[in-house]
């Protein structure tokens, strides 16, 4: 494990302890807020919103690229005459969402205001207007290297230049956005078999030491479009193209630095997608592919991750099934609070969730035998991991006597299909755990009433209903 991240590290997943302390400060920052705010929209808008960096894939990112790329060198000249189609798609989309936009503001800023304040209100909303306009123009037309030149050169004039630069640098924003989001769609199967290195490496591998991206794998293509390409503009440009630059950084890099913080704050949720590896039709043929997958499961460094995430969950069945249980509650505490901080911080964790994360008690508290659908998939991807760890430290030793005799010899077959039977199942369980947990993080953190699943809701009133 490394301190900090390198471009090398993250691309082979390598784990770093900044990374591991910054899933571990972004998970308390949202609970933080959740509870000093008293809302949960932040924490669902992160678990919905995940699965769009978590099924990038090598073909998704790299058509998301080339979209990119020849929209922003793109000459094309639109005009109604050479290109009506999409100048006038452009005009109407254009004032289409300026409208809806312009009228939801005033409705909401301007009702109930007079004199000064509604003229002030009212010419703040107009030059909004216009940035919305002309936002939404650059986002969908092309020939946008020379806007951004155009900001450059009215950078001089203060009054001028920054609504310009602002609305310039959300359109590139907005349709860097809208690339990933069509190129991770066209490519979906690959994206599924990306998603467990994509979890891992956004959890264990990324930090701040990397820096954010427009969108992904742009900065190799464009420097301009990489965070310290621009840092670097700033220390040698004048004054003008610094205000550019500065301007645009925050617009460009910080949301992909929050979306990168909200993505390690659901690990709470989808922590179980470490379990996955190898998918559910994958077969090893060659003796070098048996032998990677015996290795992989006995010492490999994701094996050790996953250990010791059944080890966690172990805890958590026996732990928190004690301190719920009647019977045992009272013993269960008194023994704890003579144990080691470690141990001891087990009490304070626990009764910091039953305070804040009432709502959410089935996915991190446990009572016996007593599960919901998704804890008993969640046990039992742990339980799989502990067999895997006994069974694949002995056909380890088994295949060295083999080698030993004959060298280049692969494991066993029987011994080969019986792991990959089991990293199937488990598999399997992250899978199935992954849907019913969300809908049930959904469902709870929403306050939805079990009454109202009925008709045809009605299957999920009786998945969800008695643990709502």
């Amino acid at each position: 494990m490394r301190w900090i991240s390198t471009p090398d590290s993250v691309e082979n997943n390598e784990p770093t302890a900044l990374a591991l302390l910054e899933t571990l400060l972004a998970v308390a920052a949202y609970w933080g807020v959740a509870w000093w705010f008293d809302t949960h929209l932040h924490l669902l808008a992160s678990i919905s919103l995940a699965p769009w960096l978590l099924l990038r894939s090598k073909e998704s990112t790299e058509r998301g690229v080339r979209w990119f790329v020849a929209y922003w060198e793109d000459k094309t000249e639109i005009t109604p005459k050479d290109t009506p189609w999409r100048f006038w798609g452009i005009v109407l989309s254009s004032a289409l969402i300026t409208g809806v936009s312009t009228y939801w503001l005033a409705d909401t800023f301007l009702l109930g205001h007079t004199g000064w304040a509604l003229f002030a209100r009212s010419l703040g909303l107009g030059m909004l207007a216009w940035m919305i306009a002309f936002m939404v123009a650059v986002a969908v037309a092309v020939a946008v290297a020379e806007a951004v030149a155009g900001a450059g050169a009215v950078a001089g004039t203060w009054v001028l230049a920054l609504p310009f630069l602002l609305a310039v640098g959300a359109s590139v924003w907005l349709r860097s956005l809208g690339v990933r989001v069509l190129a991770t769609l066209r490519h979906p199967w690959r994206g599924f078999q990306a998603l467990p290195e994509n979890w891992r490496r956004i959890l264990l591998a990324v930090d701040s030491h990397h820096a954010p991206e427009l969108a992904p794998g742009l900065s190799a293509r464009i420097e301009e479009f990489s965070l310290p390409g621009i840092v670097e503009k700033i220390r040698v440009g004048d004054w003008g193209d610094r205000l550019m630059w500065i301007s645009l950084i925050p617009i460009w890099f910080l949301p992909g630095l929050l979306y990168r913080w909200s993505l390690k704050s659901t690990c709470w949720l989808y922590l179980p997608l470490i379990y996955l590896g190898g998918g559910l039709r994958w077969r090893p043929r060659t003796a070098k592919e048996k032998g990677m997958l015996v290795s992989d499961l006995n010492e490999g460094r994701v094996e050790q991750f996953r250990r010791w995430l059944a080890v966690g969950v172990a805890a958590s069945l026996v732990i928190t099934t004690a301190i719920g249980h009647p019977a045992l509650q009272s013993a269960m505490r008194e023994s704890l609070s003579q144990f080691p901080l470690v141990l001891r911080s087990f009490l304070w964790v626990s009764d910091l969730l039953t305070e804040q994360a009432a709502t959410l008690a089935h996915l991190w508290r446990f009572n016996g035998l007593d599960l919901a659908p998704w804890q008993w998939l969640n046990c039992l991807g742990a339980a799989i991991t502990a067999a895997l760890f006994f069974y694949s430290d002995r056909v380890e030793r088994r295949w060295r006597l083999a080698r030993e005799e004959t060298p280049g010899a692969a494991p066993a077959k029987i011994h080969v299909a019986r792991l990959l039977g089991l990293t199937r199942l488990r598999n399997l369980c992250a899978i199935l755990y992954v849907p019913l947990a969300f809908g049930y993080g959904f469902l709870a953190l929403d306050g939805f009433d079990p009454a109202r699943l009925t008709g045809w809701l009605a299957p999920l009133g009786v998945l969800y209903g008695p643990y709502l």
